[in-house]
């Protein structure tokens, strides 16, 4: 069976680099408050690895097949080569967040946000269209 096959029975986390920062980091912040994730979404690198009740793509590892790739590249890089409208396109970046809700400007935060999220999603969508083989 395809991958989206199995994956549309379940939950699928759907992350751009999300091994490498925002699991771990949520993992970490849960344990400093004292809570137990209920699914483990760093098991499994490789996504047969994984179970079926925790399913991460992680788009960074699937593109760069797994890191070998020597230039991985940024979701800006990648949306831009599958001509997916960045979410930078808007002339906020990842490193302005900070700025902005210092200055509480919560909906450029949030516009900002819902660009990676459409981002992220088109990519999934050609992933597994054209490379999950």
């Amino acid at each position: 069976k395809k991958f989206w096959e199995v994956a549309s029975q379940y939950r699928v986390f759907v992350t751009f680099n999300g091994r490498g920062f925002d699991v771990p980091f949520l993992m970490v912040r849960s344990a400093v408050y004292g809570i137990r994730p209920t699914k483990n979404l760093m098991a499994g690198r490789y996504l047969y690895q994984q179970h079926a009740d925790a399913i991460h793509v992680d788009l960074l590892d699937q593109l760069s097949f797994q890191g070998a790739m020597r230039r991985k590249g940024s979701l800006h890089l990648w949306s831009r080569a599958f001509g997916i409208k960045s979410p930078k396109s808007e002339g906020i970046t990842g490193d302005d967040v900070s700025l902005l809700f210092k200055k509480k400007r919560f909906l450029d935060i949030e516009r900002y946000n819902v660009g990676d999220l459409r981002a992220t999603k088109e990519l999934y969508l050609k992933w597994e269209t054209y490379m999950n083989v």
